[in-house]
């Protein structure tokens, strides 16, 4: 919702798993996927190492639960350009994925 309210961006899909996110990104080629890292069937690490991988234009955020260390050590070592835990979406989403478009990481976890 915190995305749906900004003019600048347009959602182009939602999914349910990690399989779906790379397969829509696949087909869809958005600037910017947001990816949960904990998701079924493909996990959003993973996802993000896969889409990485075939579209490198496209840039990732991590929205998740998870304020770790070491998933952000992780997603940073995949390419990843915002993580941003849930307890800080409503701050620090939309600036993510701005961040994300201009090629600037961002990374929020406490």
């Amino acid at each position: 919702m915190t995305l749906e309210e900004q003019p600048e961006f347009e959602i182009c899909a939602v999914v349910e798993d990690g399989r779906q996110a790379v397969v829509e990104t696949s087909r869809l080629k958005p600037d910017v996927t947001i990816l949960n890292v904990t998701m079924p069937h493909l996990n959003g690490l993973e996802a993000a190492r896969l889409i990485k991988a075939e579209r490198p234009e496209t840039a990732i955020v991590i929205l998740s639960s998870h304020a770790d260390h070491e998933f952000l050590t992780i997603a940073k070592g995949i390419g990843v350009r915002g993580y941003v835990t849930k307890l800080k979406a409503g701050q620090e989403l939309v600036k993510a994925v701005q961040a994300a478009v201009r090629g600037e990481d961002y990374y929020v976890l406490d």
